[in-house]
């Protein structure tokens, strides 16, 4: 059977267009019946008829271009998963069906990933396309690229649809099993983009992990695979939000430790009090402001400007208090905060640079909005319909421009505006706790831990103030030993292909707010 299948995969490239789809249309009627079949198999029974067959499944859908099927990367394969109709089915419907109405429909897909520590991955991925008038098979994507999908990369591949889909209702992604290890298997897909036969393009955000998170957590919490959907259909007018039948209760909490060296040499001691407070040159500030906004922030100040005479942590600080000061006089945009808090910090004249994150809670509506700027950052954690054990439900990535570089709001040139802060809108429901830190607390405590951590203090009636001195307090141990595994040391060993072991003593600050 395939001493008469295989030598026609090479007659397209021989003969005119007409000629070929009437050679697929006379070996396809004589071999529908005995490949039927085939259609009918379970994929992983049948990986070495995928790896020959894809390939006619290719030419099936390739076969009406004039370009060599096999230099298309994104349609150099294509699984078939149980259900489908498969090569049989296609070859039927080719064999039926006039030619004009074989034409492929073309889509090009630009797979963006993020630019975030750990972000690139060397496994391939599977994506499938849903539109309103039907859907595509599984395509595999990366499989031929030498590096996979680099961090910050953009890559473009092309699609050969049996039919238009119509409008794009969702993208469903899998990232393929890793071939020999797990190490970078994790993928930080920031979005994809579709344009369309019509040259319509979509945009699929996703800017979340997919797989183990590789930004050197124990475990990620997401899963390997992810449903897209169009941000047209994500924007969501502001007169559709409605006030919750009864507003949320938040019960928030923070503390700040210095590098322990800094401590010994009494430049560095921590100052925690009720709203701010400080630690090294890391900061923090909660509070609540009108119309039931809750705010809360970190920053982080970069400790080497103390070579050239400058106190970072003067910085952090300011950048605190003006961001809680915009808070309580009610300024409920996210951003705005931020870009006020630093505009004050440049008009007083204050020198440094300093990571930032802001998190503002709407109460009355249920939502969490965001804007982070560096290595700090929050995670959430609790319950969903589909998973009721408590779990991350979301975690901000760290926003660096290389391993241990973070973006940072600073007086210098090249430091980052807040435009570029990572925007982030989540919904709130009773029950959630958001975690926030800087890299002192990330980097030395697990997302797997942190979750271990609250669930046993809240399961317990704990307050959200011993929460946090408890996170606190595992991120300091951890710092301190050169054995644990730590995010930092798993990040440290992928990015320097080195290994290394153990925490990273930094300043560390905690809060944690309990949603009731």
């Amino acid at each position: 059977m395939l001493r008469v299948l295989l030598p026609c995969l090479c007659v397209y490239e021989r003969r005119s267009l007409r000629s070929t789809v009437h050679a697929y249309d006379m070996a396809l009627r004589g071999l529908c019946g005995g490949l039927r079949a085939f259609s009918r198999l379970e994929r992983t029974s049948r990986a070495f008829i995928s790896s020959v067959l894809c390939r006619t499944d290719f030419a099936l859908t390739e076969g009406l271009t004039t370009q060599p099927a096999l230099l298309r990367p994104a349609c150099a394969r294509q699984l078939q998963p149980p259900g489908h109709r498969g090569f049989a089915g296609q070859a039927q419907a080719l064999a039926e069906v006039p030619i004009s109405e074989a034409t492929p429909s073309r889509y090009r897909i630009e797979v963006v990933t993020g630019d975030v520590r750990g972000a690139g991955t060397h496994a391939p991925a599977i994506v499938t396309l849903h539109g309103e008038s039907g859907d595509s098979s599984d395509f595999v994507i990366g499989e031929e690229e030498e590096n996979g999908f680099e961090r910050g990369s953009s890559k473009m591949y092309e699609l050969n649809i049996e039919r238009d889909l119509g409008p794009l209702k969702r993208i469903h992604i899998e990232q393929c099993e890793p071939s020999v290890t797990e190490t970078g298997f994790g993928w930080f897909l920031d979005k994809l983009e579709v344009i369309g036969p019509d040259g319509q393009t979509v945009t699929f955000p996703c800017h979340s992990w997919i797989g183990k998170n590789d930004a050197g957590d124990i475990s990620g919490p997401v899963s390997n695979q992810r449903n897209l959907i169009p941000c047209q259909r994500l924007d969501l007018p502001a007169t559709s939000l409605k006030d919750l039948e009864q507003p949320l209760v938040v019960q928030a909490s923070a503390i700040a430790v210095p590098h322990p060296e800094k401590v010994n040499g009494g430049a560095g001691k921590a100052v925690n009090k009720r709203k701010t407070g400080w630690g090294g040159e890391d900061a923090y500030f909660y509070t609540s402001g009108q119309h039931g906004l809750i705010g809360m922030g970190v920053a982080d100040g970069v400790y080497q400007w103390r070579e050239q005479g400058i106190d970072a942590g003067e910085f952090s600080r300011l950048l605190m208090h003006s961001a809680l000061q915009a808070v309580e006089d009610g300024q409920p945009d996210v951003l705005k905060v931020m870009q006020g808090a630093a505009a004050k910090v440049a008009a007083a004249g204050t020198q440094g640079s300093s990571t930032c994150c802001i998190v503002l809670l709407d109460t009355q509506h249920g939502r969490l909005a965001s804007a982070n700027v560096g290595d700090s950052g929050f995670l959430v954690l609790g319950v969903t319909p589909n998973n009721p054990k408590p779990h991350v439900k979301f975690r901000t990535p760290q926003q660096e421009h290389r391993f241990g570089c973070p973006y940072q709001l600073g007086h210098h040139a090249a430091a980052d505006p807040p435009e570029d802060a990572m925007l982030t809108a989540l919904p709130l429901i009773a029950g959630d706790t958001i975690v926030m830190g800087s890299d002192g607390l990330f980097d030395n405590v697990s997302d797997e831990t942190i979750v271990s951590e609250v669930v046993q203090f809240t399961n317990a009636g704990k307050r959200a103030s011993i929460i946090a001195q408890k996170l606190c307090a595992v991120a300091f141990n951890n710092s301190v030993d050169k054995d644990a595994v730590t995010p930092y040391c798993v990040a440290a060993t992928e990015a320097f292909d080195m290994v290394y072991s153990g925490g990273k003593k930094d300043d560390i600050t905690v809060l944690v707010a309990r949603i009731q």
